[in-house]
């Protein structure tokens, strides 16, 4: 049940939000605890598919996590307790929404239970990686270093991603534009020249033709043409979301001509990153190596992964699981086989991970500086055929004038 509540704090502070509790009693009691001065509370009625869509839309974003987890580790290195240190970013934090969560968090944590596992009841917001992070810095003794680690990891990730999605957003846009000027002159320019172009009698070129039979097309079946593009992009969407969609997706994403290669350097370094930091945690190799594939984010990174996983249950080698994929470079297996053998695997990892991050940002500032022009010269082509369908009938009815 969620009950929302109106509390003043010890400062003398009014304090407005929700809590969520079995009951109302038990509401009070943790409000109590975070040393809150309940003024009135009362329960929220809630219908539950309006619940579990506006859940999904919900997102705390990686910004928020990492000041979450560089201020927790501040915090606990200065000696403050985890529990009076998640009241404090409880305090602090302006999203309601993640507010909630690290409310529970505490709550839970308070009654006893360990943070890592009060942190895997909210997998949407910490990840399975994050979670085991944590736990193992919590068997260490050493969380604020997990959680320093964490906040570092997260921030190189959300800028090699942002650089990758950068680079996509480019031609993107032009795409965008051009099709929005198309349909514009399909819908407004071409219906007006289409009877001065009848009543001149005269035969017009084939360009035209096909502008005026797309331009009628739109007018005449607007909302089918609508209805069938929005029933393409839902079967298209719920396809990709399907095991069998999202496979042959990140199958044909490695094949895309310049960006093919890009992204298989983003989870390269991605793969290498995540799996050097949980080595380095002291997290089994076995368990590790799961845990990477699931958050790789890519369904064939993820299988060769897996099969790794396989070889060393049976007491082989990681670099020749590496060895026998065409998606990895042969420099990783490589590098993956010295680490196994001089014991500094996570050390070769985080070489790796740096290699082919640099490669990424070499990789995408090339190919930004390349795809500018060329997509400037495509808009204007495309724009050039367009505008030519339309002004060649009228530069031939001039003439015969």
């Amino acid at each position: 049940m969620k009950f929302r509540y109106k509390a003043i704090s010890l400062s003398g502070a009014e304090q407005l939000g929700k809590i969520e509790a079995n009951s109302k009693e038990r509401a009070i009691e943790l409000l109590q605890k975070h040393k809150l001065i309940v003024v009135s509370i009362s329960q929220i009625k809630e219908f539950v598919l309006i619940k579990n869509v506006l859940s999904s839309l919900h997102r705390v974003s990686y910004k928020k996590i990492v000041i979450f987890s560089k201020e927790l580790s501040i915090l606990l290195t200065s000696g403050v307790p985890l529990s009076e240190s998640l009241r404090i970013q409880y305090g602090q934090e302006e999203s309601v929404y993640f507010k909630e969560h690290i409310f529970k968090v505490s709550n839970m944590v308070e009654d006893g239970v360990p943070f890592s596992t009060a942190l895997s009841k909210f997998p949407n917001i910490f990840s399975d990686f994050y979670v085991n992070i944590v736990k193992s810095g919590e068997v260490s003794g050493n969380l604020q270093e997990s959680l320093l680690h964490l906040a570092d990891y997260i921030e190189k990730q959300y800028l090699l991603k942002s650089k990758v999605k950068g680079a996509l957003m480019y031609p993107a846009i032009v795409m965008g534009g051009f099709i929005f000027i198309g349909i514009g002159m399909m819908a407004f320019v071409v219906p007006q020249l289409v009877s001065m172009f009848e009543d001149s009698g005269q035969e017009l070129p084939l360009p035209t033709k096909i502008v005026i039979f797309v331009s009628d097309l739109m007018q005449n079946n607007f909302v089918i043409i609508m209805l069938m593009i929005i029933g393409f992009f839902y079967i298209g969407g719920k396809y990709v979301e399907s095991p069998q969609g999202k496979t042959l997706t990140d199958k044909l994403i490695l094949k895309i001509p310049s960006f093919g290669p890009i992204f298989k350097k983003f989870y390269v370094a991605r793969f290498a990153e995540n799996l050097s930091m949980l080595v380095t945690s002291g997290i089994p190799i076995i368990r590790a190596l799961q845990i990477t594939g699931d958050v790789v984010g890519n369904e064939v990174f993820k299988k060769v992964i897996y099969n790794s996983v396989d070889e060393v249950r049976i007491g082989g080698s990681i670099a020749y699981a590496f060895e026998r994929s065409e998606q990895l470079p042969p420099l990783v297996s490589k590098m993956i086989r010295v680490g196994e053998r001089t014991g500094r695997l996570d050390v070769v990892l985080k070489d790796v991970a740096d290699f082919y991050t640099k490669e990424v940002d070499i990789a995408v500032d090339g190919l930004t500086s390349i795809i500018e022009p060329i997509m400037i010269f495509a808009l204007g082509g495309a724009v050039a055929i367009l505008v030519g369908a339309i002004l060649m009938p009228i530069y031939q009815m001039t003439s015969a004038i």
